[in-house]
């Protein structure tokens, strides 16, 4: 089957525009945009909201996304059995993580990987927004994604380290004397939360100790949060994977009571046909020692 449709329909809705997608696929504009409506024509529906501004998807075209997406997995699967079969380990593994996960354990892990499998590319996303990582495993855009658990994720499950929550302060502020952050301080202190205030590691140790932090300032990412907590303008709380990224003074203070976030690796049901996925995590989970790639 020519799925060379599909395709250009599925750039389109990554990149927002004919153009866009025409780049992504070496094509030209018109190429993307007659390709997208012939698969309209085929379907006998609408897919796109069409503007100056770009494409938008219509209801329709957000029903069909998935089983779309979907099928070119697939079809990228067959390639790889095929590949497989052949003697070869061939593909692309798309990765959704966190951050902090992408500087400090796949660079070294993945450099390895190619050597043995150099015929095997990757594509990732360091959004590191839980929920969109989450988002992207469900609907197949991600095979793996590394991330924390809060029970709440489908397809395989392997726990890589229980990472530790640390309370980031300024040399300046009056908890850089303290030898801890009691919890309970956190309700009263100026506290700094990245996410926009929506971190589910954090929100789930308030949760359990009936505390409503005093969140003053929010932010998108760990780095400004971080930078903010140096400039001694109040707590931000991180895992301490996160603290290897960024180089800002601050003094790291232990929890009390100590909280740990379960750091690990959750494998797409979708992606449990593709012997790179499967190569790939058998060769993680061999190759992963807890603290050793920090």
């Amino acid at each position: 089957m020519d799925t060379a449709r599909y395709k250009a329909f599925v750039a389109s809705v990554k990149t927002g525009s004919f153009s866009r997608a025409a780049e992504d696929l070496n094509y030209t504009t018109s190429g993307v945009s007659q390709l997208v409506t012939a698969l309209e024509e085929e379907l006998n529906l609408v897919l796109f909201h069409r503007s100056r501004k770009g494409v938008k998807l219509t209801v329709d075209g957000e029903r069909l996304y998935p089983l779309i997406l979907n099928f070119l997995r697939q079809e990228e699967r067959i390639y790889q059995m095929a590949n497989e079969i052949s003697g070869l380990l061939a593909g692309d593994i798309s990765i959704s993580a966190y951050p902090s996960v992408c500087a400090s354990w796949l660079p070294d892990i993945i450099s390895r990987f190619q050597t043995l499998h150099p015929g095997v590319g990757f594509k990732i996303n360091d959004d590191g927004v839980r929920r969109h990582i989450i988002e992207d495993l469900n609907n197949g855009s991600a095979d793996i994604g590394f991330l924390s658990n809060h029970h709440d994720l489908a397809g395989e499950w392997i726990e890589l380290e229980k990472n530790p929550l640390l309370a980031l302060v300024g040399f300046e502020s009056p908890y850089a004397q303290w030898d801890s952050l009691p919890l309970r301080e956190c309700a009263t202190a100026t506290m700094i939360e990245c996410a926009h205030g929506k971190n589910p590691d954090q929100s789930y140790v308030f949760a359990q100790y009936d505390i409503v932090p005093n969140i003053v300032y929010t932010t998108l990412t760990s780095s400004t949060a971080t930078a903010m907590a140096s400039r001694n303008m109040g707590v931000f709380i991180t895992n301490e994977l996160s603290t290897h990224m960024w180089d800002f003074p601050v003094k790291m203070l232990p929890l009390d009571p100590p909280q740990y976030i379960e750091l690990g690796m959750a494998v797409s049901p979708v992606a449990y046909g593709s012997p790179a996925v499967k190569a790939f995590v058998r060769f993680f989970r061999e190759n992963f020692r807890a603290g050793a790639l920090t």
